[in-house]
């Protein structure tokens, strides 16, 4: 009975403390410091070493086709979707499924490939080394572009795997789905052209759309005229002449409305002032990280220094 208490005792005295971590902390004092200084300094080389990145964003929505005295479209959409549907005729006007087409269309490789054959955009995207922002100037890579001979070094680089990657990095787009606002925004070494990316971003998405859209009409006014004469039906010459009117308003929207799809809120602006590398956060997390690994190191060595004097001592 007396020996059970005696090692209830011990395992007792064993607990540890608040004390026990005060000193601690006080004996490996130099430690800290030293892996204080080390954290601290090596964090404000990282940081301050780190190039500047610099962020252009736009708060778009999707065009609703009423605007444009459309509302009859709408109307003529939910009594001959399923007719439409039959025939390949599109009469979709969901906010949200409109949002996510863009969406995927900006994301799409055939996108990236269309935007990277514009002049200007492919060398300064791939190739771009350091900016200035005194003289707003953005310096390219000489081993990969050629700035005075405007030429590739080893050939214009296909649109491979790697840089349609490197592109979705820079790029951040995303729908609120109870507003249906889309948040568009672009990071690059250079304001100028993190600005100028945002501008074509939302551009060319209009365009292609539109164009794909005109295409669509005038093969669907194809379809329907030839249809239209196939048939004796009053009823389905009337439900036809609709999807017809239908097609020609798509055209009209086409050709004479600028935003066609996309409609900015709040256009870009150029940034003056770096988005990253956050500098203060950078030297705080390191240098919070150096305390924490120090703590570490103190408790390791204090129970492993008593492990082995309790080993000495047996």
């Amino acid at each position: 009975m007396e020996l059970n208490n005696i090692n209830k005792q011990e395992v007792y005295d064993d607990d540890f403390s608040i004390h026990d971590l005060t000193e601690i902390i006080i004996n490996s004092k130099r430690m800290f410091l030293n892996l204080f200084a080390i954290f601290f300094l090596a964090g404000c080389a990282y940081s301050f070493f780190s190039s500047n990145v610099y962020t252009s964003d736009s708060l778009l929505t999707i065009v609703d086709d009423s605007e444009a005295g459309g509302t009859g479209f709408q109307q003529m959409s939910n009594r001959y979707g399923g007719l439409a549907s039959l025939v390949g005729v599109p009469l979709t006007n969901s906010s949200n499924a409109k949002s996510d087409l863009i969406i995927a269309t900006i994301k799409s490789r055939t996108f990236f490939d269309h935007i990277s054959s514009i002049p200007g955009i492919y060398p300064s995207l791939l190739a771009a080394k350091s900016y200035d922002p005194a003289s707003k100037k953005l310096t390219l890579d000489s081993s990969i572009y050629d700035s005075s001979k405007d030429i590739w070094v080893a050939g214009k680089p296909s649109t491979a795997s790697s840089h349609y990657e490197y592109f979705l990095k820079k790029l951040s787009i995303s729908a609120d789905k109870k507003t249906g606002f889309i948040s568009l925004n672009f990071t690059h070494a250079s304001p100028e052209f993190a600005f100028q990316m945002v501008q074509t971003i939302i551009n060319e998405a209009n365009n292609l759309t539109r164009r794909q859209h005109i295409l669509q009409a005038d093969q669907a006014l194809k379809f329907l005229n030839s249809e239209q004469l196939k048939t004796a039906d009053i009823g389905t010459k009337e439900s036809i002449a609709t999807l017809v009117n239908a097609q020609f308003k798509v055209k009209m929207l086409a050709n004479v409305r600028e935003d066609y799809i996309i409609r900015v809120i709040d256009p870009p602006v150029i940034s003056g002032s770096p988005s990253a590398p956050d500098r203060p956060r950078i030297i705080i997390l390191t240098t919070l990280a150096g305390l924490i690994f120090g703590f570490f190191i103190a408790l390791y060595r204090h129970y492993f220094s008593q492990s082995k004097k309790t080993r000495k001592v047996t």
